[in-house]
């Protein structure tokens, strides 16, 4: 059977694109919440929770901090100021998490999954720190669950180091579990790269600097460049063993259109080839050698 759109006669809502672009990370309710939020401008967390039958008032606030997070809504002082800046959302406290939990079973998965990564109980604190990351700063949980296992994996099994990571996964554009998934795959190959250059330079992979880890991450992944062009770069800068000499190498290649070894070593091949050719044209062949050293014996006088 096919579909397709009946003529709308009735009254419409437009729709920002920002509420298509969350549909895959948001709940069913937060996308309830947010069409009722544009037909009709309410926010009232009481009033919203009565319309839409949800399970209590928490269901209703956890979706407006949600769309407050993902920057469909933003919060505001009743009393305040023309021109003031708004305050930022206040923490949701350990009673408000528990209530929440018992009608969204995603808070509940969020600290097994980071308690199990840490090997530890949570503390009050880090539980609304976990939390607020989900219901006021809009993270998809499948994104924090991922960055918590990920961060346990490196041994920082610390909320500040989730926290610091989800900014950096998030200013590359990083917002979905997918999207999550394939970073990490991005990461696991990054960090595979730089223990081939470390051990290439012949120093522990712990010694590279960002600045270090930036620049190979630059040959492979913007200059398209392989191990092979990596190891080459190496075999030309011969005993120098220093990131920043093979990085202007594998600047100057990227520069001239040079993508693969052959390429490096063309113009090199050819260079010498011209030389051994003239170097033939200009070397005597062996009859002008020898008819030059007759011409320069002295003559014998005959005997009188």
């Amino acid at each position: 059977m096919i579909y397709r759109l009946k003529e709308l006669k009735g009254d419409t809502i437009a729709v920002p694109q920002l509420v298509f672009s969350k549909l895959g990370i948001a709940e069913e309710y937060n996308v309830r919440v947010a069409l009722y939020v544009l037909a009709t401008g309410i926010t009232d967390p009481e009033k919203i929770c009565a319309d839409l039958k949800l399970r209590s008032r928490i269901s209703a606030e956890s979706a407006l901090s949600f769309w407050a997070g993902a920057g469909l809504l933003e919060k505001y002082e009743e009393n305040a100021a023309p021109g003031e800046e708004p305050s930022a959302p206040a923490p949701m406290t350990w009673a408000e998490i528990a209530a929440a939990s018992r009608t969204d079973p995603m808070i509940s998965s969020l600290i097994d999954c980071a308690q199990a990564g840490f090997g530890r109980a949570l503390t009050h604190g880090e539980m609304e720190k976990l939390v607020n990351l989900y219901v006021q700063e809009g993270y998809a949980p499948e994104t924090v669950m991922l960055c918590v296992a990920y961060m346990a994996g490196r041994g920082k099994r610390t909320m500040a180091s989730v926290l610091h990571e989800l900014k950096v996964w998030r200013a590359e554009g990083v917002e979905t579990g997918e999207q999550a998934d394939a970073h990490l795959q991005l990461l696991a190959l990054r960090q595979s790269r730089e223990q081939y250059v470390s051990g290439l330079l012949g120093i522990p992979e712990t010694e590279l600097t960002l600045g270090g880890r930036k620049a190979i991450a630059r040959w492979y992944e913007v200059y398209g460049y392989d191990d092979a062009m990596v190891q080459e770069a190496a075999v030309q800068a011969g005993p120098k063993r220093d990131l920043w000499y093979w990085n202007s190498i594998l600047k100057t290649w990227n520069a001239k259109g040079l993508r693969t070894v052959h390429d490096v070593r063309a113009p090199v091949a050819a260079a010498g080839a011209s030389r051994n050719i003239r170097v033939d044209r200009e070397a005597p062949s062996g009859n002008d050698f020898l008819k030059n050293a007759a011409r320069r014996r002295p003559l014998k006088k005959k005997p009188e």
